[in-house]
């Protein structure tokens, strides 16, 4: 059962990310906004998560409730259904 987890997880991953792609289509004005404002917030929330990819932002999103107000106004700006 659990080969059957890591095998089906290793299967399932590209699309996951695939699909989390392609549900945030992000702009140039967007990517530069979430570098200029969102600097100090991925350091101190999201350490160990490689910055610039689908994970970085996701990792924003979630601790969107601790982020500044710039940051949060730019991630949100992305995806607005962040809280």
């Amino acid at each position: 059962m659990r080969s059957c987890r890591t095998a089906c997880a290793l299967f399932f991953l590209p699309m996951a990310i695939a699909a989390s792609t392609a549900a945030f289509a992000v702009t140039d004005d967007q990517k530069q906004a979430l570098r200029a404002n969102c600097r100090g917030d991925f350091i101190a929330h999201c350490r160990g998560v490689s910055p610039g990819g689908v994970e970085a932002f996701q990792c924003l999103a979630r601790n969107s409730q601790d982020l500044s107000a710039a940051c949060h106004a730019a991630v949100k700006d992305v995806d607005p259904a962040v809280k």
